[in-house]
Order: C-alpha cells, then structure tokens, then sequence
C-alpha cells in the first residue's frame, strides 16, 4: 500500500511517461518536472527516479497502447534497418526508444555512428540528397563528458537521429545512460533483424 507521498510519486512517474509517449518529450528531466508542475509539486523529494519514469513507461504501453504501439514499435525498427544499411560504412548501431522497445509515435529512431570526421556523414547524406539538421548531444563517458555531432532528418515522417562519435578506441564502449548509469544498450543490424522476427 503506498503512502501519500510514495503514491503522489507514482503519479508524477505516471504522468512523465504520458509526456514521453504521447507528447514526444525525450527529456526525462523536463518531464517529470513539467509533470511535477501538473501537480503543483516542486519538492525534490517528490521527483521520481528515471528509472521510475521508464517502468512507468512500460507499464503505460502495456496498459493503454499494446494494441497500436507494436505496430509503431515495428514501423520505427524498420527504419531503422534501412538506415543502418545505408549508413553501413559507419558501423551503425541502435540506441534508445526503438531498441528498449517503448517508441512512441513521436519517438525518435536513433544511430549511433562512428567516424574519423562528421564530416564524413555530412558528405554521405549530401551526396544522396538527403536534408538534414545539424546539432549536439551530451554524452557521459564517465570521466569524459562531452558534445557530439547530431544530424536529424526524417523517412516517412519519422524522425531520425545519426549521432557521430569519433572512430577511435577509446569509445569502443557504450556511452553511459542518463536512466540506469550503466552502458547504453546498442543493437547492431543482426540484432535488429532478429527484433524484427520476434514480432513476426
């Protein structure tokens, strides 16, 4: 049985998982304190984990969306299948939403890359005549915290993020999660192929 506080808790990891899922927010900071605000709480103690948020997630998938998110879950792995094999000489790799399987329909597909230059990728998706944007994104790699290349483009009305990080050993491990603090998950092509099948 939950306290008043635990329970007022759950509701603010409850209603973050909605503005993730149903508003598109990537954010899990913004979130729960956008959800907070909804409650008129602003007390740190209040402010659920974002491992709370991701279960919360989860649970609200499995609960109001199991019979439309598969169907986005799928379009979105799709995409991103066809983008790895596009950008195949980045060694491409998945991350986020469309690998922990909780994409929504304002989700991003999201690459990994590596290269010697972002140059390089800049070069790839001019030479085929695909616009893109250009922006960062903060990466912990325990010591080193840093900004790295972001270009977002879309296929069929999906976003689409590339992420470049440098081709160097140095980053051959995975990037930390700002949910668990553990390595962020990453599914090479196979792997994705073989997500797809399950859901066969």
């Amino acid at each position: 049985m939950y306290t008043p506080t635990q329970d007022l808790r759950r509701q603010i990891a409850e209603e973050a998982a909605r503005l993730i899922y149903d508003e598109g927010y990537r954010d899990y900071r913004i979130a729960k304190t956008k959800a907070a605000q909804r409650f008129g709480q602003q007390q740190s103690y209040l402010q659920p984990t974002n491992e709370e948020v991701e279960q919360a997630l989860q649970d609200h998938i499995r609960l109001f969306e199991s019979e439309t998110q598969p169907a986005i879950l799928r379009h979105h792995r799709e995409i991103a299948l066809e983008a790895m094999d596009f950008l195949q000489a980045f060694h491409p790799v998945l991350v986020g939403a469309a690998l922990e399987g909780t994409s929504g329909p304002l989700s991003a597909v999201t690459l990994q890359l590596r290269a010697n230059a972002p140059e390089e990728v800049m070069m790839h998706l001019d030479d085929h005549q695909i616009p893109f944007q250009t922006q960062e994104r903060r990466l912990n790699y325990g010591k080193r915290q840093d900004y790295y290349p972001l270009f977002r483009l879309y296929v069929d009305n999906i976003e689409v993020e590339l992420l470049v990080i440098p081709d160097d050993p140095r980053f051959a491990n995975a990037a930390l999660s700002p949910i668990t603090g553990k390595g962020i998950r990453r599914a090479e092509p196979q792997k994705v192929r073989e997500l797809l099948a399950e859901m066969e």
